[in-house]
């Protein structure tokens, strides 16, 4: 009985900890996004993405769609896409390749807040995520062009209303939002320990261990992999964050393992949101993926030469 209540205190204890570490960077980002959505700047702001999504090849009204999922998250986005899709004919191609550069670049103040926690340069991460998404985006596209792919009208079973809530409302809201987050925290470290004590673990890190070594990773980042790529870069993160200030993993794991979390997280929840809209599962699964194994194993092969140093220090804060 004495060894159950030890290890719910430690479990309770560890989740506290990352928890805590979550909460003190994501509270003041919501605050500030808060202020952004109440003055009405995220329309303003989305002019700047305008030319940016014109260029990558969809129509440039879907900047707001992307500066809401930028600024805020992925619903925001689906709920600024709402309200445009009555009023634009967008093809298949153009939702799915809009789903794409969402799935890589979106709740980027909060995420790269994250980031930053592990030592790894906010402007780094942030210029990482949003040039890759921009990349993906205009790669997709020609194939789809080239291929003639998804020109048909996009239909999207999609109705969120865009009204803005109130202010109690939010706080409800975000605070149901913080105990979901430390719910989740206490079930992954509940799950790990029961894998662990049952031998599945290890098993499940032995799997791991051949696909990370090709992509230059050490076994040390196969569970924040594995958190990040189901359940996302703010949980993998808030571990990796915790592992990074051991100085348990080394600069090069966590700059890669971070870097293959950016561009590739959350895969089951993300995907099936942009799904909602009409995209293809083609551009926004298995492109995103064969994409971020592709960026990975070039900065594998660069981390593998001289160069190292200089990327490291210029990637770390």
């Amino acid at each position: 009985m004495k060894n159950i209540q030890k290890v719910l205190t430690d479990i309770i204890q560890e989740s506290s900890k990352i928890f805590w570490v979550l909460f003190k960077v994501i509270l003041p980002v919501i605050i500030i996004i808060r202020a952004l959505e109440l003055l009405g700047a995220i329309p303003y702001l989305a002019k700047f993405l305008e030319p940016l999504t014109s260029f990558i090849g969809i129509d440039g009204s879907l900047g707001l769609v992307w500066m809401a999922a930028i600024l805020v998250n992925i619903y925001a986005g689906m709920a600024a896409f709402a309200s445009l899709q009555p009023i634009f004919d967008y093809t298949v191609a153009e939702t799915t390749i809009l789903g794409l550069i969402i799935l890589i670049a979106h709740s980027l103040p909060i995420e790269v807040a994250i980031a930053r926690q592990s030592r790894v340069s906010a402007i780094f991460n942030l210029l990482f995520r949003f040039i890759n998404a921009v990349i993906a985006g205009k790669i997709l596209n020609y194939i789809f062009i080239k291929f003639e792919l998804f020109n048909e009208k996009n239909s999207s079973i999609l109705d969120i209303p865009s009204s803005v809530v109130s202010n109690l409302d939010w706080l409800i809201l975000q605070s149901k939002n913080f105990l979901i987050i430390f719910v989740i925290i206490f079930l992954i470290i509940s799950t790990i320990n029961i894998l662990k004590f049952i031998g599945l673990w290890q098993f499940i890190i032995n799997i791991l261990k051949i696909p990370l070594s090709y992509l230059g990773m050490s076994e040390k980042v196969a569970n924040i992999i594995l958190i990040g790529l189901t359940l996302g870069i703010s949980f993998g993160g808030g571990f990796l964050i915790e592992e990074s200030k051991k100085n348990n993993i080394s600069k090069k794991d966590i700059l890669l393992s971070l870097s293959f979390l950016s561009l590739c997280h959350s895969i089951i929840e993300d995907t099936i949101l942009i799904l909602l809209l009409g995209s293809h599962i083609s551009g926004i699964l298995f492109f995103r993926m064969i994409y971020t194994i592709v960026i990975i194993l070039f900065m594998k092969y660069l981390l593998d030469t001289k160069l190292e140093n200089k990327i490291l220090d210029k990637a770390y804060i």
